[in-house]
């Protein structure tokens, strides 16, 4: 701002001057007219100059430090060369010409007592370079009214001291509103080119839709009428396999309808497993054959829960890629298994697999395709549906002993979705960052009450006609359970604590506690654990 104002005020001084030379002028004194006019147009230029050759681009914090410090420098010589000049024309015999000089000096400072000052420590080095030496010089060397004069321009410093720093305030809080202005108005025009760009982005995405929409439905005519056409139990097996793959592809293209929408819950349906692995292996089988590899399913679950669109995505996933890159080791194994209360999913191969760097550039999902074969993608997109899912996506690979690549879920039983588990809650009724417990429980499609004391539940449950499968006690602030409280609830449905905060010891509150997870999905598996011992301890 001081480049850019340096013009104009170069052109304001170049009047100043020009009047002084005048004023000087009509009394008679040419000499000094003209030695005023010459040294104070010589600051003038290199002022000017200075402001010129400083380079126009974007400055570091050190260059723009070394700007300011020449240009107080600059300031201060200039005050000096128009304070000495109006030292010399002060006369202590001419009352005229020292007001003349006093009122030259007062002229060039006056601007700094006003809005719109840029810089203080440059205005502050004019004047204490001019008006100080000036004012000191007349009260010591005059008597008299002229030495009058001189304490009054030492006021009138002093008063422009004070004043310029409220002037130098203004004029920082107006360039600070006038720069969030303009921020303002920078992010509001980045925001419509944005929302240009999303807008144009969403019809491409529809357009897209449609387009793959449309070839999808001619095939699966085409599958339809080669399918009624078909002669030998091979070309039938060959339509299933075909339509199956569509079938894929088609939930795909459904998936890319809702990426606009904002995200939503899981949807979670009963998955046959042996079925689904029976569709996978008649899909993949004939592709690992092809390859002369050995393709083995090997599975130990029934019926489970899970979003069964994602499941498929990561499993397709792990078999398209050893199709392609484990085939060559001549053995494929698909094997699901259960641990505990966790479900594993493996695709097991001996091919050339992958380098220790390739696996971290995976896990990392950082300047995908990672790897030279091109795993990088398709395993950094099971990471992202592993992470929807509430599980974990591992891998093990080596280039002498081919690649393991796993999906851990928590098991989910059946049992508990069927019978849409009732889970009473005493005391709160809200959770943090999860929103009200009935909310919450609702949307997993179970029942649920709550009570806000144990006496309360127990009316609860005479009043529904209903025993909960769960009881979970989320006592507030200050409240506390008894043990023959917890007995008696306990004579209706097994009882858990939800542990926000420690609760010490003393009433054997915090055996079998739930302590509060940060995400929806955990506190579901903690409560579903429960139901599961629950259910577990019953048929016992």
């Amino acid at each position: 701002m001081l480049r850019e104002r340096a013009r104009g005020s170069a052109r304001f001084a170049f009047t100043l001057i020009a009047l002084i030379a005048v004023s000087l002028a009509s009394v008679r004194l040419y000499r000094e007219a003209v030695l005023w006019a010459g040294l104070a147009s010589i600051m003038v230029v290199i002022t000017v100059l200075y402001a010129r050759a400083w380079p126009q681009a974007e400055e570091t914090p050190e260059q723009v430090d070394r700007y300011l410090m020449g240009h107080i420098a600059i300031s201060a010589f200039t005050g000096l060369v128009w304070g000495i000049c109006a030292i010399q024309l002060a006369s202590p015999t001419s009352e005229l010409q020292t007001f003349m000089a006093g009122l030259f000096l007062t002229s060039i400072t006056a601007g700094g007592v006003m809005a719109g000052t840029v810089y203080r420590p440059g205005y502050l080095a004019i004047a204490i370079c001019s008006l100080l030496p000036f004012g000191l010089f007349l009260l010591i060397t005059t008597d008299g009214v002229i030495r009058i004069y001189g304490g009054f321009i030492l006021f009138y410093f002093s008063f422009c001291f004070a004043t310029n720093l409220t002037a130098s305030q203004k004029t920082r809080d107006a360039l600070a509103a006038q720069l969030v202005s303009r921020q303002a108005e920078k992010a509001l025009e980045q925001f419509a080119e944005a929302a240009r760009h999303q807008h144009a982005a969403k019809r491409s995405l529809k357009a897209i839709q449609h387009d793959m929409t449309q070839p999808l439905l001619a095939l699966r005519n085409f599958l339809a009428e080669m399918d009624r056409q078909a002669t030998s139990p091979e070309q039938a097996v060959l339509v299933r396999q075909i339509r199956f793959a569509l079938i894929s592809q088609e939930a795909l293209v459904e998936e890319l309808s809702n990426v606009e929408q904002p995200a939503s819950r899981l949807t979670h349906t009963e998955i046959d497993v042996a079925d689904l692995l029976s569709r996978l292996d008649e899909e993949y089988r004939p592709q690992f054959a092809a390859l002369g590899c050995d393709f083995v399913v090997k599975n130990d679950l029934g019926i489970i829960e899970s979003d069964r669109p994602k499941l498929e995505r990561i499993l397709r996933n792990f078999l398209s890629n050893a199709v392609k890159y484990g085939a060559s080791g001549g053995y494929v194994q698909l094997s699901v298994f259960v641990t505990g209360d966790e479900s594993w999913w493996q695709v097991t191969d001996r091919g050339r697999g992958m380098t220790q760097d390739q696996i971290q550039a995976v896990r990392q999902r950082e300047n995908l395709p990672a790897t030279r074969n091109g795993q990088g993608l398709g395993l950094g997109i099971v990471r992202e549906l592993a992470q929807e899912l509430g599980g974990t996506f591992e891998i093990k690979s080596s280039t002498t002993t081919g690649t393991q690549v796993s999906l851990r879920l928590s098991h989910r039983p059946v049992e508990v979705a069927r019978d849409q588990a009732f889970v009473l809650v005493i005391g709160q009724d809200t959770l943090p960052n999860m929103g009200a417990w009935a909310d919450l429980v609702s949307s997993w499609y179970w029942k649920f009450a709550h009570a806000d004391t144990c006496q309360g539940a127990a009316d609860a449950i005479t009043l529904l006609g209903q025993v909960p499968d769960l009881i979970v006690l989320d006592p507030v602030a200050g409240q506390s359970f008894s043990e023959s409280e917890i007995s008696d609830l306990q004579q209706f449905a097994p009882t858990t604590y939800l542990l926000r905060a420690p609760v010490g010891d003393g009433h054997g509150q915090d055996r079998n506690g739930i302590e509060l997870p940060d995400r929806e999905v955990n506190l579901r598996r903690a409560l579903e654990s429960r139901l599961q011992n629950s259910a577990n301890s019953r048929a016992l």
